[in-house]
Parts: structure tokens; C-alpha cells; sequence
């Protein structure tokens, strides 16, 4: 599953641990990024945006 984050603040490292809590909590792979990241990459940003759920 791919799940796009906003975060208030960086997470360093502490993004993995998320990643791994939510696999687990889902149980299946989730790929994890940040929206802050993301939107650094308009190319790409516009293409996950036509996919993009808000839940």
C-alpha cells in the first residue's frame, strides 16, 4: 500500500518505524513518503495527486 504522510516536522529515521508500525498494524507491505518531499518533484506530485485518496 502507498500512503503519502504530511508531517509537521522531519522524522529522520523514525519514518522507517512508522512504516514498519503500519505494516504491521495492515498487515501487507506499505511503501511511506512524505508530502513534503513529494511536492519537491512537481512531475511527480501532479501524477500521484490523480490517484490520491484523502482518508
Amino acid at each position: 500500500m502507498d500512503i503519502l504522510v504530511a508531517l509537521e516536522r522531519p522524522l529522520g529515521w523514525e519514518i522507517v518505524d512508522l512504516r514498519d508500525y503500519l505494516e504491521a498494524l495492515l498487515g501487507l507491505p506499505v511503501d511511506l513518503l512524505a508530502a513534503g518531499a513529494l511536492r519537491r518533484k512537481p512531475h511527480l506530485w501532479q501524477a500521484v495527486q490523480e490517484d490520491l485518496v484523502h482518508a
